[in-house]
């Protein structure tokens, strides 16, 4: 450690780790890093990041050797402990010094471009080591634009500023993980950073992954994205790790399915033995039951499931899968696009209208999605004609639709919390629209549970039982982390997954 350099805490009354190592590498070693190739390779975040989330530039590179010399230039500031407690069990615990992630993230910001309030995700190497730090250089000095400053607050919510950094050349920004931050709008200029994580681990006297398995669905490392019930006995979970878990109703577990390269965001059954998932990978794969006499033949047990088909059709990650037939099934994208396709991997149609992330697509009638958007908008498509008929306009972007075929009613859920209900006529034109606060931020799915009843998960954390009559809120459930994904068990059981790793059961029967 150079005794001349002086650590600034960025935070010095909070529990975070958060503070700034002044001048750790050297103007050389920044431009060293920030080489010509390197400047001439960045891509839009788009492809990847919603622009609602950010929009700036970035370059993802994979390198041991450089990963490794940055740590042993940093390891000497950093704490070689951190404690954790919280209720998800594989967290807890005393985790220690390991390494820094060998994905190394160059970050470039032009005019306009930023990077909105967020948690930085756990990388999950396994269940024993894990990221509980940002590591950031600053590539080059604030003189060189205007804006761009690293803001931290207190919560999500806030919009008061709880402390600021002025990007310096060299400095290194270390942060807790759990520190709520953002990317400032760059006003001019260009501001270049790269970014990794600092791993800890868990000696294995602390970590008894046997125990966390044998919880009722438990199991996941990170986020996750997606429940699904496939028949009155088994379901389906998928998220960040790459990894699709069938379970019992009971929640335990049967079966680990891999084949996708990226996070696993949506997971539709489109028939009694087959059921599709989606990827960040820009992959589907049809995932298929085996035959009762193979599974009596093989010799690893409860293998139910097998891959049989790999479809390639979208040009980015595939947010939303929809099933239309035993056969066929919708798919939408961010690539603006929604593809009508077949299991075998055939596109039947492509339909083209929004302008931004296609968040969702469900079936409102035969022959009829709907689908919602990044673009304010929420559409109303003719499978036959290939074309929307209907567009109703949205004050902001709309990421949660379900529909009630019974009462005729489009349940929308967006970017401010707002629930929105129309009922349509049967010429899918709005009859009458009700809309109603339900959470604070992003409402990321809604359930339908009876005519009488809704549920929603947002990110606030929280999920929330809705009376659609009187539009009352009957029950509130909490995680620690946004809410993806409800699934009813049954007409008492109300399943929720969240970014949080873990789901959760919670009795509905009373409400």
């Amino acid at each position: 450690m150079d005794s001349k350099i002086q650590i600034q805490n960025i935070l010095p009354d909070s529990k975070y780790v958060c503070f700034v190592i002044p001048s750790l590498f050297s103007k050389a070693e920044c431009e060293e890093l920030l080489s010509l190739e390197v400047k001439q390779s960045f891509q839009k975040a788009i492809s990847n990041y919603p622009t609602y989330y950010r929009n700036n530039d970035r370059l993802v590179i994979d390198s041991e050797q450089l990963s490794e010399k940055l740590f042993e230039k940093v390891k000497p500031y950093l704490p070689e402990t951190i404690e954790t407690t919280s209720n998800i069990q594989s967290e807890n615990g005393v985790w220690f010094l390991s390494q820094l992630n060998s994905r190394l993230r160059f970050c470039k910001y032009s005019a306009n471009q930023y990077f909105h309030r967020h948690l930085d995700g756990i990388h999950y190497r396994s269940e024993t080591e894990q990221s509980k730090l940002t590591f950031m250089v600053y590539l080059n000095h604030a003189t060189q634009f205007k804006g761009g400053r690293t803001l931290f607050y207190k919560s999500k919510e806030t919009e008061e500023i709880w402390a600021s950094y002025t990007p310096k050349q060299g400095d290194l920004i270390v942060f807790d993980h759990n520190v709520w931050h953002e990317g400032e709008i760059l006003e001019q200029g260009e501001k270049f950073v790269l970014r990794s994580d600092i791993l800890y681990s868990k000696k294995a006297n602390n970590y008894t992954a046997d125990s966390y398995k044998t919880q009722a669905f438990g199991g996941h490392l990170g986020y996750i994205w997606h429940l699904l019930k496939f028949d009155s006995s088994t379901v389906l979970s998928g998220g960040r790790d790459k990894i699709i878990k069938i379970w019992d109703v009971e929640g335990q577990l049967i079966q680990s399915l891999q084949g996708h390269h990226n996070s696993i965001l949506c997971i539709e059954k489109q028939n009694e033995n087959t059921f599709i998932s989606g990827s960040r990978d820009k992959k589907i794969i049809v995932w298929q039951k085996q035959e009762k006499q193979k599974l009596e033949n093989q010799k690893t047990e409860n293998q139910i499931f097998k891959q049989i088909q790999v479809i390639e059709i979208h040009d980015a990650l595939v947010l939303s899968l929809c099933r239309l037939t035993d056969t066929v099934f919708s798919s939408s994208s961010g690539d603006n696009t929604i593809k009508i396709c077949s299991i075998d991997g055939q596109i039947l149609k492509t339909l083209v209208g929004h302008t931004n992330w296609v968040w969702q697509v469900i079936k409102i009638a035969e022959n009829m999605i709907a689908t919602s958007s990044e673009d304010n908008t929420i559409k109303i498509w003719d499978i036959r004609l290939g074309k929307s008929i209907e567009t109703f306009e949205t004050e902001s972007p709309t990421f949660s639709l379900a529909y009630n075929e019974k009462t005729q009613q489009l349940i929308s859920g967006d970017y401010n919390g707002i629930i929105t209900i129309r009922t349509l006529t049967s010429d899918f034109k709005v009859a009458n629209k009700h809309t109603f606060q339900a959470h604070i931020g992003i409402i990321r799915t809604i359930k339908i549970i009876s005519d009488e009843f809704i549920a929603s998960g947002g990110e606030d954390n929280k999920v929330k039982i809705w009376n659609c009559v009187n539009f009352v809120c009957n029950l509130t459930c909490k995680h620690q982390n946004f809410v993806q994904s409800l699934e009813l068990l049954d007409n008492n059981v109300l399943l929720s997954a969240s970014y949080d790793g873990t789901i959760k059961t919670i009795n509905i029967e009373k409400i």
